[in-house]
C-alpha cells in the first residue's frame, strides 16, 4: 500500500508541473532589451507563437547578441541561433531583392510599408531567391530619414548637394547619396556620433528623428529637407532555420505561419507614432524641417533613375522583374492605407 501510495504521489507531482515544451527556440536579440523594434514587435510576435502554439514552442532569448550584426543570417544557417532577425542591407549581395524597401523616395507609412513589402515578398519573389537553410516568416520597415545638414540652411537642389560630405550609412543608402553629387563618407551607425562630433562631415542622412535622439546627434542637425517618399527606411528580415520548423508538427508550423508574415508586418505600425513625437521635438528644438521645393523632387526623380535602374539588373538573374515589383509595392501601400 505503501508503494502503490508512493507512486500515486509521484505521479500527482509530476502531472502538477509545467509541461516541457516540444520545442524551444533560441532566438538572437542585437539590439536593447528597450528598443521599440523589439519591445512592439519582436517580443509580441513571440508571445503570439507560444499563444497559439499553446506553448508547445517556446523561446529563449540569449543575454547578449550571439553574432555582430552584419553575421546574424550566417550564424543561424550554422546553427549557433535558431532564430534571428536582421537588418536587410547586410544581405544586399546574396539577397538584391529584399533591398527593395530602401530604394530612395519609397515610403510612404510604416505599417503601410512592411505590409506592402511582405505582399511584394508573397507575390514576386518567393521561391526565386530564398534565404538558404531559413524560412522567412517576416519582413518590418522602420521609418525613414531625411537630408540633414549640420548648416542652418536646408538643401534645395542637387546644386546645393555638389561636393558636400556627407555621413550615411553603407549599401544603398551610400548609393543614393552618391547619386545626389554629394561625397558620401558611409559607416555603421554606432561610429555616427564620432563622424559628426568631429566634424569629419558637414551634413548627414538616413537615420530618422527617433534614431538621432538614441545616437545624441539631434544637436548637431542644423536644418532637414524632407522628400516624398524619404529617402531610405531599414527593413527587418525576420526567420528560423528550416530543420527547427521541421521538427514542429505541421498543425503548429501553420499556426505559426497565421502570426507572422501579414500579421507580423502589421505591428509596422509602432513606427510612426514614436517618430512623428521625435520629429516635433526636433521642430521644439529649434531644427527647421522643410519639405523639398517641386523643383527639387524633380531633379532627385532624375538623379535617382540609375539607383532603380541597378536594383532591376540586380534581381533580373532570379527571374524577377524588378520595375513590376516596384510598382506593386507602392500600389500595395496606397491600397493598404486605404484600409485594404
Amino acid at each position: 500500500m505503501k508503494i502503490f501510495k508512493a507512486g500515486l504521489l509521484s505521479a500527482l507531482m509530476l502531472a502538477a508541473q509545467p509541461a516541457a515544451a516540444d520545442t524551444t527556440i533560441v532566438f538572437n536579440n542585437f539590439l536593447s532589451p528597450n528598443d521599440k523594434l523589439w519591445l512592439d514587435v519582436m517580443k509580441p510576435w513571440i508571445a503570439d507563437i507560444e499563444r497559439v502554439t499553446e506553448g508547445r514552442v517556446k523561446f529563449t532569448v540569449p543575454a547578449s547578441s550571439l553574432a555582430p550584426p552584419p553575421e546574424i543570417l550566417n550564424s543561424v544557417q550554422q546553427g549557433v541561433a535558431d532564430g534571428a532577425f536582421q537588418m536587410v542591407g547586410f544581405l544586399r549581395e546574396q539577397h538584391p531583392e529584399l533591398q527593395l524597401s530602401l530604394l530612395p523616395m519609397t515610403y510612404f507609412g510604416n505599417e503601410e510599408t512592411s505590409v506592402a513589402l511582405w505582399r511584394t515578398w508573397e507575390t514576386h519573389f518567393k521561391g526565386k531567391n530564398d534565404l538558404r537553410d531559413v524560412e522567412l516568416l517576416g519582413l518590418v520597415t522602420t521609418p525613414p530619414g531625411s537630408f540633414l545638414n549640420m548648416k542652418k540652411d536646408p538643401f534645395q537642389s542637387l546644386s546645393d548637394l555638389k561636393g558636400v560630405k556627407m555621413w550615411s550609412l553603407p549599401g544603398l543608402a551610400s548609393d543614393t547619396l552618391a547619386a545626389t553629387g554629394a561625397v558620401v563618407s558611409p559607416g555603421p551607425a554606432v561610429r555616427m556620433y564620432e563622424v559628426i562630433s568631429g566634424g569629419v562631415v558637414d551634413a548627414f542622412c538616413c537615420i530618422n528623428f527617433e534614431s538621432l535622439e538614441v545616437f545624441n546627434v539631434t544637436q548637431y542637425v542644423g536644418a532637414a529637407t524632407e522628400v516624398p517618399g524619404h529617402l531610405f527606411a531599414p527593413a527587418f528580415a525576420v526567420f528560423i532555420r528550416s530543420d527547427v520548423m521541421a521538427e514542429i508538427s505541421p498543425e503548429d508550423q501553420a499556426r505559426i505561419r497565421e502570426v507572422s508574415g501579414e500579421k507580423l508586418a502589421r505591428y509596422g505600425s509602432f513606427g510612426d507614432p514614436a517618430e512623428a513625437a521625435a520629429r516635433q521635438r526636433a521642430i521644439d528644438n529649434g531644427v527647421p524641417i522643410v519639405p523639398a521645393s517641386e523643383a527639387f523632387v524633380a531633379e532627385l526623380e532624375q538623379a535617382f533613375e540609375p539607383v532603380r535602374a541597378a536594383w532591376f539588373k540586380a534581381v533580373e538573374p532570379m527571374g524577377i522583374d524588378g520595375a513590376a515589383a516596384l510598382e506593386f509595392y507602392l500600389e500595395q501601400q496606397k491600397a493598404i492605407a486605404d484600409g485594404n
